[in-house]
């Protein structure tokens, strides 16, 4: 029996496979995990709605892989389930809950291919995914050596062909490393380019073509938000929560965003209008050892900075466990990075498309400045910082986003006016 790869949420039509959890042979029970899944919202267990024995698997870690398409062969109980029940797909990033998807595996009487498993093209067997990769790098797909069932050419045979590693087998004649040269298997290492690394490229790529980059950066005396922040660790260390700047900062951008509503858009190009959002969602930007994800802090106006505190460290501790939810990683109106635990003036962050800003949160540091005292200069020590905003040009002017930032760093400089402001 053939096990698809059921509907994985709205809009969703296909995912990359990040990991078999099963190999051929392995005897599976009802509800086993069988593989992860990533597509642009969020990483997915799927689960066994069989119990049996794995024949084959269909398709090969990294790979793209379309509802519908056949995912493994198995042999065993539980095509009656498998043809008629829905089975809950499983969130790697959900604490408890499943995620909001349902998964239902089609079983169907056992085959060597599909229509959905591959194409044909003249002589050459191919998926549509690898047949479009191939397009869009410039290959003939006839001229690559196939590795896959069948004579398929599978993905990662167009990716050695693009390294050259399957050129020999193609072009006669290719040239051949010099005698006395040392091989390059001895001082390259290849790495696949897949899961989060790879949707964070995709990403960057879209963002960089779509959106017109321009920064703005500016400095700020954040000399009382310091002092106000110490104070207030004092307080939430009693309710067990840990308050970094970016409570702060986030309140500070919310009280900047309404007065410059047009930075808190996203462009609607098929329809031709720029959607204003009345709410305020914001993007957290957090590196975890697999790479850069945005969990999003939802309705920030409506929230203190002790709430906020403790659920960014909620949201924070989550992405490093691999737990967020799809939920977590979607409706952000606006985007915050912060690279100041690491270092650095400032940087020029890219924007989180289709959003039309990015601000940026770099480290705080003492340093000498000049300041007027009761009319005198004079040369004191202040915390002092730099703020980064990304925009996106074709909807926003710079002379609209300098004065965002100045209201901004106003509320940064003078904390107690969020108070007074609400």
């Amino acid at each position: 029996m053939e096990l698809k790869l059921p509907e994985l949420g709205e809009g969703v039509h296909e995912g990359e496979l990040i990991k078999w959890k099963v190999a051929v042979g392995d005897v599976v029970k009802d509800d086993q995990v069988l593989c992860e899944i990533m597509t642009d919202k969020a990483t997915m267990e799927l689960p066994s709605p069989f119990s049996g024995k794995v024949m084959t698997l269909n398709a090969k870690e990294g790979e793209v892989v379309k509802v519908g398409q056949v995912m493994l062969v198995f042999e065993g109980a539980g095509a009656a389930k498998a043809s008629g029940t829905s089975a809950p797909a499983h969130s790697t990033h959900a604490p408890s809950a499943p995620a909001p998807l349902a998964a239902v595996a089609a079983a169907t009487p056992q085959s060597t291919s599909s229509a959905s498993e591959v194409t044909i093209g003249g002589s050459v067997l191919a998926a549509p995914s690898t047949r479009r990769f191939a397009r869009e790098s410039g290959v003939v797909l006839s001229q690559v050596s196939a590795s896959g069932p069948n004579g398929r050419v599978m993905r990662e045979d167009v990716e050695r062909f693009l390294s050259g590693a399957g050129a020999g087998a193609v072009a006669a004649g290719a040239p051949t490393l010099a005698r006395g040269l040392p091989s390059l298997g001895n001082v390259e290492e290849r790495i696949p380019f897949r899961g989060l690394r790879k949707k964070i490229s995709e990403k960057m790529r879209q963002s960089k073509d779509k959106a017109a980059h321009f920064t703005y950066v500016e400095e700020a005396d954040a000399t009382a938000l310091v002092q106000l922040r110490n104070e207030a660790k004092e307080v939430a260390a009693k309710a067990g929560v840990k308050v970094t700047y970016l409570p702060f900062v986030m309140k500070a951008m919310v009280a900047a965003l309404k007065q410059y509503p047009t930075l808190n858009s996203s462009l609607d190009e098929e329809r031709g209008e720029l959607v204003i959002k009345k709410y305020f969602n914001i993007g957290l930007s957090v590196q975890t050892e697999d790479g850069l994800t945005a969990p999003v802090v939802k309705n920030v106006e409506s929230k203190s900075v002790i709430q906020l505190a403790r659920e960014i460290q909620e949201l924070v501790d989550r992405a490093r466990a691999k737990k967020l939810t799809m939920d977590d990683l979607t409706g952000s109106t606006i985007t915050l990075t912060n690279a100041g635990s690491i270092g650095g003036l400032f940087a020029t962050p890219v924007i989180n498309y289709p959003e039309v800003a990015i601000v940026g949160l770099n480290k705080i540091f003492r340093k000498p400045v000049v300041k007027t005292l009761n009319g005198v200069e004079q040369i004191v020590i202040r915390d002092w910082t730099y703020f980064s905003i990304s925009l996106d040009h074709r909807v926003i002017d710079g002379a609209i986003g300098a004065e965002f930032m100045k209201t901004m760093i106003r509320y940064i400089e003078n904390p107690s006016l969020l108070v007074l402001e609400g």
